[in-house]
């Protein structure tokens, strides 16, 4: 019994020396024996270690022996312990049935035998010990079930990753891997043997290698799931992507075991994306240029090395095919390639001319040596060649509907990259965009050169009317709208015939050229439409489909052309009128066989002061118009008085008025000053009353009314006279105009006054305007700001 580990004995009595009297019993057992002085000191001693036996007094103070038993018995760790209560006083059976109902298991009176004590205490180590022994055989059992289990766990675990179609693996906490399926062997090559912790190291792309390391470097400190991206290298050489993932394994304390990962083919899938953000990219190049053989050249430049490691477009011009461009990484390979094709131009049964003649695409996945030396023309070609060192090559068309417009090809060396029936409905895809785009860039730039040629013919100041073979309008441009009133949507489709009156024997006089280039003189004709007439100059061509007319308005240009006419007869009649009398005047006096008394001479000079004064004022008028048609006049605005200006132009004015004709100025005597050149006011007020006194050959009063208006000066200068019929009134203001061109009433004039006046008046920031009934006399109206509310107007600008 010495031999087994001794076991731990609690002893609790608030007697110091019963504990002392119990140890001395118990000491001969053998065993590790604990004292507690009362049940608080019990319950903390159980709560350090574990206890075969307990020997607990009834009566103690503070927690007694069976509220002491009842608490041990409520723990878990404490439940099963046997207890055998001690006592010397509660001997009644009362005592005795809440002990045993306290959990004990034995119920001691004091004093009591000491070999009887340690009889029981005995028995119930030796139960402790068997108990304890069957408790290890049950773990040691449960141990093997699991560690079995586990076993068997694992040996389903590797089935069941050998049947998966994906690379998995496992590793260890500090992510150094642990074991492969097979279908890592099987893709990689490598052998059990071979295969080590670093092993997928060898197996993963040089490029991809860091992000790879890096991104599980951070999972291994983070704990978080992994995940990356990489190309792993077959047996036979090649790179396939994969997507990587790996979990931690963790344990009840959630602390990570081990780590299981997964490497999954994503090849195809990626190479999807791939070509889909290729075609993308290109498609939105090729669809933002209209120079297309420019966005070829970058089509070329962006499938290497996205997709390709040579990449060439030809395309089919002039009937030959011709590269466009040829690309590769290095740009010495391309100097070397353009100079091979220098040296052999490709001939009419190359891959490229092959793929435009036919329509068809090719595929060599493959590049067998005789392949290359069927397409070459001599040992030297081949060398050259065979130098380049191409692997896998396909060619496909640039095809729209109805033609093959070029080819694009792809060829792989370097990459090692090996071409198959998706990289082929690849490219078909990419040949198709490319073709669509060369193809709208052609039809945008047709459409574009008619947009142009119909902007132009809409922007032309000239009318353009196409007009069918059966006399039909298929084209109005804007200037034809403007010049005739007539709308284009209802000039279209009609007859000329019904929108031009007389146009049968206009067609007859138009110049009709028959073909484009030939010299044809315009002609000048009348045209009447919708109750106005128009001069039009224009000419024709014709073609197959009809004939096209242009012709332009003339009609203000023979207006003018005829109030330049109308002008220089007047003016030579006005200049002729004051020179012939003038040039008779002087040669009466200088004949020397007349004896002219004084009075005849004085009149003949006055006759001659008189006429060059006419003649200077018609000078002047010229002069005058001319400065304000340049701009060169300068005017002395200023705050002036309108009375003294009046009164001046009346005395000037009275001096040769006829006798039948009276001057009347209506003012009051304050009037507001206006802002104006006094000179020049007094030009315009002149012409007014000169006006007013030539058109009234009757006789009559002219008067000349100011009066304030609030802000504003009005001067009105009435007369009785001939009036102005309403329909001239508007145009009486325009240079060179006069109400009676003819002098049928014998009223001269060069038509400049009036025009002068209006010139003047706007100078002034003023208007001027006219109220007239034929034969009933004329008022004109000029209205001109007054000085203070000029200078007010002003300041509130300038502030």
């Amino acid at each position: 019994m010495s031999a087994l580990a001794p076991v731990n004995l609690l002893l609790v009595d608030d007697v110091e020396e019963n504990l002392v009297a119990l140890e001395a019993v118990l000491e001969p057992l053998g065993q590790v024996i604990v004292k507690a002085g009362s049940g608080e000191e019990a319950l903390r001693e159980l709560l350090r270690r574990d206890f075969a036996r307990i020997l607990l007094d009834v009566q103690m103070p503070g927690l007694d022996g069976f509220e002491t038993a009842s608490l041990i018995k409520q723990r878990r760790r404490s439940k099963y312990i046997p207890i055998i209560f001690l006592t010397a006083i509660s001997k009644e059976d009362r005592h005795v049935y809440r002990g045993y109902s306290a959990g004990a298991v034995d119920y001691l009176f004091k004093p009591f035998e000491p070999e009887v004590l340690r009889s029981k205490v005995s028995v119930f180590i030796e139960l402790h010990r068997k108990t304890e022994e069957l408790k290890r055989q049950a773990e040691l059992l449960r141990e093997r079930e699991v560690a079995e289990e586990r076993r068997v766990s694992e040996e389903r675990y590797r089935q069941l990753a050998d049947a998966m179609p994906q690379i998995v693996w496992t590793a260890d906490r500090d992510g150094n891997a642990t074991s492969y399926n097979r279908q890592w062997y099987e893709y990689t090559g490598q052998s059990p043997e071979e295969a080590d912790e670093d092993s997928w190291r060898l197996a993963v792309h040089p490029e991809d290698l860091q992000r790879a390391v890096e991104t599980r470097a951070a999972t291994l400190e983070s704990g978080d799931d992994f995940e990356v991206e990489y190309r792993f290298r077959a047996a036979d050489g090649t790179y396939r992507w994969h997507l990587g993932r790996a979990v931690a394994i963790r344990d009840a304390e959630g602390e990570i075991g081990f780590w299981v990962g997964t490497a999954t083919d994503i090849h195809d899938h990626k190479r999807t994306q791939e070509s889909q953000r290729f075609l993308l990219a290109v498609g939105e190049r090729l669809g933002s240029t209209l120079d297309y053989k420019l966005a070829l050249r970058e089509v070329a430049h962006a499938a290497v090395p996205a997709v390709a490691d040579w990449c060439s477009i030809h395309v089919f011009e002039d009937g030959e095919v011709q590269q466009l461009a040829v690309t590769h990484v290095d740009p010495t390979k391309i100097v070397f390639a353009e100079e091979m094709q220098r040296r052999y131009p490709p001939a009419s049964n190359s891959a490229a001319a092959l793929v435009v003649r036919t329509g068809e695409s090719q595929l060599v996945p493959e590049l067998a040596e005789d392949q290359l030396r069927a397409a070459t023309a001599d040992e030297l070609h081949f060398d050259l060649l065979k130098e380049l060192g191409l692997r896998s090559f396909m060619s496909v068309p640039l095809r729209t509907r109805d033609r093959v417009l070029g080819a694009i090809t792809f060829a792989t060396a370097e990459s090692e990259r090996v071409y198959d029936e998706s990289d082929l409905r690849f490219a078909e895809e990419l040949g198709r965009s490319a073709a669509t785009a060369v193809e709208n860039a052609r039809l945008y730039a047709q459409a574009e050169e008619q947009a142009r040629a119909a902007r132009v013919l809409a922007a032309v100041a000239d009318g353009v009317v196409l007009v069918d073979n059966d006399g039909v309008v298929r084209l109005w441009n804007r200037a034809a709208t403007t010049i005739t009133g007539i709308d284009a949507p209802a000039a279209v489709g009609r007859r000329i015939g019904d929108l031009i009156p007389g146009w049968d024997e206009l067609a007859r006089l138009i110049p009709v050229a028959a073909g484009p280039g030939e010299p044809v003189r315009a002609e000048t004709v009348p045209v009447e439409i919708g109750g106005r007439e128009i001069w039009a100059s224009g000419a024709g061509v014709g073609f197959d489909e009809g004939t096209v007319y242009a012709f332009r308005d003339l009609t203000e240009e023979r207006a003018l052309e005829q109030m330049r006419s109308d002008f220089v007869a007047t003016v030579s009649h006005e200049l002729r009128t004051p020179l012939a009398a003038i040039y008779g005047a002087a040669l009466t006096i200088r004949r020397t066989e007349l004896d002219l008394d004084d009075e005849t001479r004085d009149h003949l000079l006055a006759v001659i002061a008189d006429e060059s004064d006419r003649l200077a004022s018609i000078i002047e008028d010229l002069l005058l118009a001319s400065h304000l048609d340049s701009g060169r006049l300068h005017l002395a605005i200023e705050a002036c008085d309108p009375r003294p200006v009046a009164m001046a132009v009346l005395e000037a004015a009275d001096t040769h008025v006829p006798p039948n004709v009276r001057l009347v100025l209506d003012a009051a005597n304050e009037v507001p000053s206006v802002r104006a050149d006094p000179s020049q006011l007094q030009q315009v007020l002149g012409n007014l009353v000169d006006n007013a006194v030539k058109y009234s050959p009757r006789g009559g009063e002219v008067r000349v009314r100011i009066e304030g208006t609030g802000n504003s000066v009005r001067f009105s200068v009435s007369d009785s006279g001939l009036g102005i019929p309403a329909a001239e009134q508007r145009r009486i203001f325009e240079k060179f105009y006069r109400l009676d061109p003819n002098m049928t009433r014998g009223i001269g004039g060069t038509g400049l006054g009036l025009y002068i006046s209006r010139e003047l008046v706007r100078r002034f920031d003023g208007r001027i305007w006219v109220e007239s009934t034929e034969g009933e006399g004329s008022t004109f109206h000029v209205e001109l700001p007054a000085a203070t509310a000029a200078a007010r107007r002003r300041a509130k600008v300038t502030s």
